[in-house]
């Protein structure tokens, strides 16, 4: 017989409403007052932390309209539909976009011995939008489904950039793996490169010499990585600690994801050390260049995306060559 999976809310963390979901393969906290902020998954069979926490920042509630930076604490975060802050079509879009600081509503919708079913909601601010997301646990599965449903409610079509901001606890054993795909690095970071596109996973360093950029630098690297992965050969991305053989993916649809960010500060962004992978919508990271160049995306009028996404975790691996949309690793 399974295990069964249970959620409390009954927790509070800092002040926060802490939603705890937790079968036999993992535990994952969900703050819906911070932006509904994936805050914690514990990986049970290997006893670690998933995601990355700010060693100066606990989480704290956000003021509409700050500095991202400044508030990032870690875990999970989603950011729409902007990244950089812009005024666009008559609009003051804040930093990091209209979700991760304000408040979700939620209820659970599914509550039984093999399964469970959180959903969370909210309207934009700026945007007529609405929002809809499902987190879903069963039993004994290493796998966190996720289903989205974004809806246009207003009279004009709408330009945006999606992103997944999954700030993930790293070492220098670590490795990201990614399928075929070409990559642009952006020119306002990555000191250590030659800022050209390349085709993963070798770039050329600043001095012309190949870099693998499976390999995450170390913290005494004191460097900055920044770039978009396009032209995906499939939808996935995966970050794996090769001493523990464990790893944490992700499964997409690249229909809608269509590109990959990577983010990763080792030791040379205020002094932190994080790989953030970020399926997106589009790119680049400023909403407007990307629509002058054909790169956001666009929801018509009255239009609705509805799309899932699966998080795994995985053992026994080194490495990874494909995650099927079902959460398979390969």
């Amino acid at each position: 017989m399974k295990s069964p999976v249970h959620i409390d809310t009954n927790w509070h963390y800092h002040g926060l409403r802490a939603l705890v979901i937790e079968n036999s393969c993992l535990r994952l906290v969900i703050l819906p007052e911070l932006g509904g902020k994936l805050w914690s998954l514990i990986d049970k069979l290997s006893d670690r932390e998933i995601f990355w926490h700010n060693p100066r920042l606990a989480p704290r509630s956000a003021p509409y309209g700050v500095a991202y930076d400044d508030w990032f604490c870690g875990g999970w975060d989603e950011l729409f539909p902007n990244d950089a802050p812009t005024t666009f079509a008559g609009d003051a879009y804040p930093d990091h976009g209209e979700w991760w600081s304000m408040p979700f509503d939620w209820e659970v919708t599914t509550r039984q011995r093999d399964e469970v079913t959180l959903h969370c909601w909210r309207a934009g601010v700026v945007t007529n939008t609405a929002v809809d997301r499902w987190i879903t646990v069963s039993a004994d599965d290493p796998r966190v489904q996720i289903r989205y449903r974004i809806h246009n409610a207003g009279p004009q079509p709408l330009d945006f950039l999606w992103k997944l901001h999954p700030a993930l606890a790293i070492t220098p054993d670590a490795r990201i793996d990614l399928p075929a795909c070409r990559v642009q690095p952006e020119a306002a970071f990555n000191d250590r490169l030659d800022k050209q596109l390349f085709a993963w996973p070798t770039a050329r360093g600043a001095q012309g010499e190949a870099v693998d950029m499976r390999t995450v630098p170390g913290f005494d690297a004191a460097t900055c990585d920044f770039y978009y992965a396009t032209d995906l050969a499939a939808g996935w991305c995966a970050l794996t600690d090769a001493a523990t053989r464990a790893g944490f993916g992700l499964a997409f649809d690249p229909a809608i994801f269509r590109s990959v960010w990577v983010f990763g500060a080792y030791g040379g962004w205020r002094g932190l050390y994080t790989t953030i992978l970020e399926p997106c919508t589009g790119y680049p990271y400023q909403l407007e260049d990307a629509v002058a160049q054909g790169t956001a995306s666009r929801l018509a009028a009255g239009a609705t995306i509805e799309t899932t996404v699966t998080a795994v975790l995985y053992h026994g691996r080194n490495a990874v060559t494909q995650i099927t949309r079902d959460g398979e690793v390969q």
